[in-house]
């Protein structure tokens, strides 16, 4: 069994770089749920290293794949449309605002730290 956060932060960096290329190759080929997931990694490896520009480059991946699935892929089961159909909202909308809190925290810390 592994430490918790053990891994070294270059190998970490390593790893969210790897899965914003998973997330480009898989949205490109129009694979929307495991890009959100690979981007969603990407998020949590941004929030544990507490890179501000990681998480800024996620929250802007996040909000423009949504726009390109809304604009070519409104059927897409999480596209704003249909997740509002069914009184939700996109998962892509949600990684954005998950992204951005997460940013607003290491803002905060930077500033009472």
């Amino acid at each position: 069994m592994h430490e918790p956060g053990g891994m070294e932060n270059s190998n970490l960096k390593d790893v969210y770089a790897r899965l914003i290329q998973i997330n480009q190759e898989t949205f490109d080929g129009a694979q929307y749920d495991i890009a959100y997931h690979a981007l969603s990694g990407a998020l949590h490896c941004a929030a544990t290293l507490k890179d501000v520009n990681y998480l800024v480059e996620v929250e802007r991946l996040a909000d423009k794949e949504l726009a390109w699935i809304d604009a070519h892929n409104p059927e897409y089961e999480h596209s704003t449309r249909s997740s509002q159909e069914r009184g939700l909202r996109s998962i892509y909308t949600n990684l954005v605002t998950m992204a951005n809190a997460k940013v607003v925290i290491l803002q905060n810390e930077a500033k009472t730290g």
